[in-house]
């Protein structure tokens, strides 16, 4: 009898040992990927499930006790099926009773990687030895992010638009929705690929400058932009061009 008795009392450590590994894989900060539109931001901590939906819950938390069974996650009130990718950096979720996965996470690291994943595209920013500064109040700056892929240049913005033509409409009612007084301020701050030539970017610049705001200034990198704070704003440096 007794032995029976330590069988299952080493079988149960093992079995919760194993789960424990199956939950190892999920630690951390995950984020909606920017192809969805939607910004879902879930944490995996070994207690808690924190789930951040500012669209379903109004910029408020959820927070869970979890638990990983088989290919199933299991949070109270809830259970998901998941499919996670074999490099373990990215996972697609959906409640168990829906047909597809619709919405994938990348695993984020850092401040700069949930930028890079929001915009979708990889920030290589050129070097310089000239100096630096910030760009100052964040709420004068139009950001625009342009980077290659497939040899050719694409742009991106905080506001989710993928070419010239919506990038034009978000600049002008940017614009008209400063008062006249603020609107001298205003600038964008560029982001680019260290891979597309200054020719390029000379091109980029003179379309930019045809519209309401004329002011360029240029973002290049820095060694102190990385903070393991996941969702820090990111303090960007760079030059007026």
């Amino acid at each position: 009898m007794k032995k029976i008795i330590l069988i299952i009392t080493i079988l149960s450590f093992f079995l919760s040992c194993v789960k424990e590994d199956n939950k190892s894989d999920f630690i951390g900060n995950w984020s909606s990927t920017s192809d969805t539109n939607i910004d879902i931001n879930i944490t995996f901590s070994n207690d808690l499930l924190l789930i951040e939906n500012p669209v379903v819950l109004y910029d408020s938390i959820y927070s869970s006790k979890w638990k990983v069974i088989g290919k199933k996650i299991e949070h109270e009130g809830s259970t998901w099926d998941y499919i996670l990718n074999s490099s373990k950096d990215t996972l697609w979720i959906k409640h168990e009773t829906d047909s597809t996965y619709e919405v994938p996470f990348r695993k984020i690291k850092n401040n700069v990687e949930f930028l890079e994943n929001r915009i979708g595209i990889e920030l290589k920013l050129p070097k310089t030895e000239k100096n630096i500064t910030s760009y100052g109040d964040k709420e004068s700056a139009f950001t625009v992010y342009l980077a290659k892929q497939n040899d050719s240049i694409v742009i991106r913005g905080d506001n989710y638009f993928r070419n010239f033509k919506r990038l034009q409409y978000h600049v002008i009612e940017f614009f008209y929705s400063k008062d006249e007084k603020e609107r001298d301020n205003l600038k964008f701050a560029i982001f680019t690929d260290s891979s597309i030539s200054e020719r390029e970017i000379d091109s980029i610049k003179n379309k930019l400058r045809e519209l309401p705001i004329k002011k360029i200034f240029r973002v290049y990198d820095s060694e102190s932009y990385v903070n393991e704070d996941w969702k820090s704003e990111v303090k960007w440096l760079g030059k007026y061009e």
